[in-house]
């Protein structure tokens, strides 16, 4: 199978994306578990539709596999579920011999991922992303965390998996809301990457099917193939991969100041992109031209988004206390064009109200109906 492989210090893994592959799940797995035993956590809506599917390949692994199922969204990333899987894990007598899968979108990766990096001080573990927000980003680079109150994913560790499994196939009983928000991620590669990633989104998107597989993998395979090699580079984020925050600043400050679970994560990323998008032309008005087109696309999706009231002094509040604070002020990443982007912790918080204030106005003309 077509692998793209992160290549990091301290090893390297397999993303592997196809359609109709999951008959290839069980001789990864296998190569991993090693003689351990194998533990699988499932997001419950996932379950629902493919689990006895995933189930019976994986029981070729291991027979003695132990399953968990875990609630479906947002909220479920807390420490309250944490210490239901905690327990779970220990219960069941889990040593360090043992492998963990997390099957599911971003939230499921997360969760499991920062379980599987605290039990027992580490534990190796893989993922089976089922959503294209998980293919495309939240399953790769070794992010793993909760939430909590004071802000999105602000306790967390860095945890690589061993590897990343993508079927498409998937993707097929996603719901369309579900998809836009993978899209979200996606419209933030192709700032970060330009032609090379607008031209296959804007040909995916002037199609009008959403679940065309062919094209979907393709913009997959991209997505990962973009972040694998920002994470070698810059494993922990201490430079370059502050680039693949473009928008969340935002759309991070947008769930927080809602409640988590109000708008999905990507719906957030593509109302945090387009402020981003202002917020980079408000500092610089010569960028308006460059910036005209991606800023169209970015409209042209966020009619999906649906309608939430959104208090301005709340999201800015939120963006006062965002991780990717340092000493010199708040890191913002800006666009001097798509294909060229950049970290500035120079801008003026007057500059930053007023390029929320103008995303919270684009927002209640272009976003879609109240949900």
């Amino acid at each position: 199978m077509p692998e793209i492989i992160v290549k990091l210090k301290s090893g390297r893994y397999p993303i592997v994306v196809g359609s109709g592959i999951v008959r290839w799940l069980p001789p990864l797995v296998e190569r991993n578990v090693e003689g351990g035993r194998l533990f699988v956590f499932y997001d419950a809506q996932f379950y629902a539709l493919h689990g006895r599917r995933l189930h019976s390949q994986l029981k070729r692994v291991d027979r003695r596999a132990t399953e968990m199922v875990i609630p479906s969204g947002e909220k479920s990333k807390s420490a309250s579920v944490l210490n239901r899987i905690y327990s779970f894990l220990l219960d069941e007598k889990i040593s360090r011999s043992d492998f963990i899968i997390a099957v599911g979108g971003g939230v499921t990766s997360d969760l499991v991922g920062y379980a599987a990096a605290t039990t027992l001080r580490g534990i190796r573990w893989g993922v089976v992303p089922t959503t294209l927000l998980g293919m495309v980003d939240a399953s790769i680079g070794g992010k793993t965390g909760i939430n909590h109150r004071a802000g999105k994913n602000l306790i967390g560790a860095f945890w690589q998996p061993r590897f990343v499994f993508c079927d498409t196939d998937f993707l097929g009983t996603l719901a369309v809301r579900h998809l836009v928000a993978g899209l979200g991620e996606i419209v933030k590669y192709a700032g970060l990457m330009g032609e090379r990633m607008l031209t296959p989104l804007e040909s995916y998107l002037a199609r009008g099917d959403l679940y065309h597989g062919r094209r979907l993998a393709r913009l997959i395979s991209l997505s990962a193939a973009c972040k694998a090699d920002i994470v070698a580079r810059d494993e922990r984020e201490q430079s370059e991969r502050m680039l693949l925050n473009l928008g969340h600043t935002f759309g991070h400050a947008i769930e927080s100041s809602l409640g988590y679970g109000r708008l999905l994560h990507g719906e957030a990323v593509l109302l945090g992109l387009w402020g981003a998008v202002e917020l980079s032309c408000l500092t610089k008005p010569a960028r308006r031209n460059s910036l005209s087109g991606y800023r169209d696309l970015i409209e042209g999706l966020m009619q999906c988004v649906p309608k939430r009231k959104i208090d301005a002094d709340r999201l800015l509040e939120a963006v006062r206390i965002d991780k990717k604070r340092s000493r010199r002020g708040l890191n913002y990443v800006l666009l001097e064009r798509p294909g060229r982007p950049f970290i500035s912790a120079a801008v003026r918080p007057s500059i930053v109200k007023e390029a929320v204030r103008a995303m919270l106005r684009m927002y209640a003309v272009t976003g879609g109906a109240n949900a």
